[in-house]
């Protein structure tokens, strides 16, 4: 038997060697597949296929399960691009490893792209081999993150119907009460993480923002502030293609057949430089006079 077909039929990222073993794999299939890099010895006697995410092998390596940003990534969450493996550890978990090399114990050194969870968890019925529960993998990051990625993660939870708002006071019991007043700025019908990245900071503007408008003979727009300004967040998965960029302007044509004012922001502007696409979308609010209905006594 081929040594991954284990994992496909069992719906998991990480086995034991007796798991693969016991599932009809030899120990001849076992040692080929890891020679041949389709399979990754993450420790002794774990095993993980090579095509597993990066920062998943790395926390099974350490000796814990993937937890926060790395987890929440494998239930199809958004999560920002620049961060670092989250692990959950139960409190007496010991002989921890370096997430790069399973053969050196976890160091000073290694803690700045490795960061450990040990609070207990809200699920831990729901664990796997390898993962927390989705709850607590967004408890984890509401904790950790700065409170835009965090909510920015918690919308796309919300979004993907991966959690339900029923769930949230859970949650809510689980964070510092500095940041539970957090869970009041989810909106689940953000289309995107960087979407509530901007939603936020308009909204910290004073700005009135409703996500998710139709209107007709265009579709739903991902923001509207007040009356007449629509804010689009583009991304490359969704508006790099030509017939992509061909809608994209008929769009925004039709927008501007009806009155409105289109601002366009591209990732790196939303991640990066949130201030710039305020300083445009109210220069937009003032060039269509709507500032009096595009004003909210919602600040942040």
């Amino acid at each position: 038997m081929d040594a991954l077909m284990p994992f496909a039929s069992s719906s998991t990222l990480c086995l034991t060697r007796r798991d693969l073993l016991d599932a009809g794999v030899t120990p001849r299939a076992i040692a080929s597949a890891v020679r041949s890099e389709r399979l990754v010895r993450a420790r002794r006697g774990v095993y993980v296929p090579s095509t597993a995410p990066r920062h998943v092998i790395k926390a099974v390596r350490v000796g814990g399960l993937a937890a926060g940003t790395t987890a929440a990534e494998s239930f199809g969450l958004w999560v920002p691009e620049e961060r670092v493996t989250e692990v959950w550890l139960p409190h007496n978990a010991a002989r921890l490893r370096s997430p790069t090399t399973r053969r050196v114990p976890l160091t000073r050194a290694d803690r700045t792209g490795v960061h450990t969870h040990w609070k207990p968890l809200l699920d831990p019925q729901l664990v796997s081999s390898w993962r927390v529960g989705a709850r607590d993998a967004v408890a984890q990051c509401l904790r950790r993150l700065p409170r835009e990625l965090a909510v920015a993660v918690l919308d796309s939870a919300l979004n993907s119907a991966v959690l339900g708002l029923h769930e949230l006071p859970a949650i809510e019991q689980q964070l510092p009460i500095r940041r539970r007043w957090w869970l009041t700025l989810a909106d689940g019908r953000a289309g995107s993480g960087t979407e509530t990245l901007v939603r936020l900071a308009l909204q910290d503007a004073g700005l009135r923002v409703t996500p998710q408008v139709a209107i007709e003979g265009v579709g739903f727009v991902d923001l509207l502030v007040g009356s007449r300004v629509v804010v689009e967040v583009d991304s490359e998965q969704w508006h790099s293609t030509p017939a992509q960029r061909d809608e994209d302007a008929r769009r925004d044509l039709a927008l501007r057949l009806r009155g409105y004012v289109v601002v366009r922001v591209r990732y790196a502007q939303a991640m990066h430089d949130r201030a710039a696409v305020v300083e445009s979308v109210l220069a937009s609010v003032d060039a269509t006079h709507t500032r009096g209905v595009s004003l909210s006594n919602r600040r942040s």
